[in-house]
């Protein structure tokens, strides 16, 4: 008896648990059963009490054991066919009664007694229903298998299951989460008389041990979460599913792979575990037809545990989606060897990892080179242009955007203007270490030219390095900045002379609340050119000689008619150079026009 109830499912006051542990308590009377709760904050220890372990829990959580007595009432299990008309066959009260009163009786009777009274149509009608189910949810009521009870007998399951293929034949999703079940044959015996099952969910129950001889026949997607089974088990699971290409794992306490699942599967789910370096998974780049694999909501820092190894194994070219977001990842070079892991990656997610809550550039860096990107994190902006540029042009979608032409030119000459202040702000010696940061940049150096590479680093007299105050890179150039066709006041900004358009734009986005690339820049010089005159005007002979250059040079343009001569505007093009070169010899106020771009 004792045998029977370990690993049994119970149900008390709409909770569920397994039960871990049957016997005696020292220090009380009589017995226990030592039950695992399915919501861990139900129970009160983790099967140790008094100093003493019972039982051990599937659950880490330190909460998800506590003792109940055997002769607690649980609530009853249901059968399958029971909770399918529950949950798809049952009417309203006030509907049964108008429907049995419209529908005429007949009796049956047996030996000439009368034992049932129903309504055929009623039936009839409930039947036809349930034949054309496609999509099946029993979540949460109950189910023990094919019959409404904790032991299933093969002799009474045989019967009961033909039922269920009359049934409901069409059923090709099944969801049977949070029910009762505790044996993998209790669910192949509802399956097996599914003929056109493709989908089964059993998230949220607890396993025995898998029997031998099951297959379920035709099923490709299955949903194991939350079931704590271990890796070695879901493997045994996943290979009696012969045409299995997606497998669900979400929520199972998993930290590692001990060895490969089916080569059939090419959509994987990891979600909410504890893994975290890829290389504890590595058994999972055996896999030659995985396409999409999630890591979503690990504890994933680093690429491999030790961080004196090599890079020794790779994912196959058919990954092309993997979903990093919500891990620990907070280091660049992370990134940088993602691409080489996965070859074949043309969409990536990696929101909401600490990496994004830095900022732009090292704060030693940002501050010799007066950048104030050392005050603030990076914005959404410079996290995707930074991600997005140490990865090949292979990679089309990141978190969700499409990647453009242009989205990609902005992001790698952007990440090429960094790369040119951190080398800027450091010594020669020190280059090669920092180019090693950055497989990328002879390739973008290649595209997009070299950046501007000025390297004005003194000392302050304590060893630290500081930008030269006297330096283009160190100057603060006043800027006011006016929104064309606008009658809003100007907005006045010192931008230190180390910053680059890209920079500038970003500023003046956030100043006037534009779309990014949606305006170009436009310095209003004080200088005036004279207007070109078309051939046949009376001094179209003007040549331009010294005599000529020198008379406009000293022309006041004020008290001449100003027809002849337009104000020189220089735009402010996008580039990785830093304007302090742009604005050298400049002094005063640098008055740039603000254009938007038509939509």
């Amino acid at each position: 008896m004792t045998s029977n109830l370990i690993g049994q499912r119970r149900s008390f006051d709409g909770q569920l648990c397994t039960v871990r542990y049957v016997g005696s308590v020292q220090g009380t009377v009589g017995d226990w059963l030592g039950v695992e709760w399915d919501d861990a904050s139900r129970g009160k220890h983790s099967g140790e009490h008094k100093g003493l372990r019972y039982f051990t829990c599937r659950s880490k959580q330190p909460t998800a054991g506590s003792f109940v007595r055997p002769s607690r009432p649980s609530e009853p299990p249901r059968s399958f066919l029971e909770a399918l008309r529950e949950k798809y066959a049952s009417e309203p009260a006030q509907e049964n009664a108008e429907a049995d009163s419209a529908t005429p009786k007949h009796s049956i009777k047996i030996s000439s007694k009368v034992v049932e009274e129903v309504g055929f149509d009623k039936i009839r009608r409930e039947m036809a229903e349930l034949q054309e189910l496609r999509i099946v949810i029993l979540d949460g009521l109950r189910l023990a298998g094919v019959l409404s009870s904790y032991e299933q007998p093969h002799d009474k399951v045989q019967e009961s299951a033909r039922e269920v293929a009359a049934t409901c034949p069409k059923i090709t999703d099944l969801d049977l989460s949070r029910n009762l079940l505790s044996h993998w044959r209790d669910v192949w015996e509802i399956c097996n008389q599914l003929k056109h099952l493709r989908r089964l969910k059993v998230n949220g129950n607890r396993f025995q041990s898998l029997e031998e001889g099951l297959v379920f026949k035709g099923i490709t997607e299955l949903h194991l979460e939350e079931t704590f089974l271990s890796w070695d088990e879901i493997t045994e699971v996943a290979s009696r599913f012969p045409m299995l290409t997606s497998l669900t794992l979400t929520t199972n306490e998993l930290k590692a792979t001990t060895r490969p699942l089916p080569n059939s599967i090419t959509t994987l789910t990891l979600e909410w575990n504890e893994i975290t370096s890829l290389s504890s998974i590595r058994h999972l780049s055996s896999l030659p037809n995985l396409e999409h694999l999630s890591l979503r909501g690990n504890n994933i820092t680093t690429i491999t545990d030790d961080p004196n190894s090599t890079l020794d194994f790779q994912f196959p070219q058919t990954v092309h989606s993997v979903d990093l977001s919500l891990n620990k990842v907070s280091s660049w070079t992370f990134l940088n060897h993602l691409s080489a892991l996965f070859p074949g990656l043309t969409t990536l997610r990696l929101s909401r990892n600490p990496l994004y809550e830095q900022a732009p550039l090292p704060t030693a860096i940002a501050a010799a080179t007066s950048s104030m990107s050392a005050s603030r994190p990076m914005t959404v902006d410079e996290a995707f242009m930074l991600t997005l540029s140490r990865f090949p042009t292979t990679l089309r979608t990141l978190n969700f955007s499409k990647i453009s032409w242009q989205d990609r030119s902005n992001a790698e000459m952007y990440y090429l203007s960094l790369i040119g202040k951190t080398l800027s702000a450091t010594s020669e010696e020190e280059e090669p270490s920092i180019l090693a940061e950055h497989p990328r940049y002879a390739e973008l150096c290649e595209l997009y030219g070299e950046p501007t590479i000025t390297r004005a680093v003194v000392s302050d007299g304590s060893g630290k390095r500081v930008i030269h105050p006297r330096s283009v890179a160190a100057r603060l150039v006043k800027m006011a900045f006016r929104l064309s066709g606008s009658d809003g006041p100007v907005q006045v900004k010192e931008i230190p002379g180390c910053f680059n358009s890209y920079q500038v734009k970003a500023l003046v986005d956030k100043l006037f609340g534009l779309p990014p690339f949606g305006f170009k820049l436009v310095w209003e010089t004080d200088e005036w050119d004279p207007v070109e005159k078309d051939v046949g005007e009376e001094d179209a002979g003007w040549d331009g000689d010294s005599d000529d250059e020198a008379a406009v040079a000293n022309v006041d343009p004020i008290s001449e008619n100003k027809s002849r001569f337009v104000r020189r505007e220089v735009e402010l093009v996008e580039s990785t150079r830093d304007i302090g070169f742009m604005f050298q010899g400049e002094t005063g106020e640098m008055k740039i026009r603000v254009d938007v771009y038509p939509v």
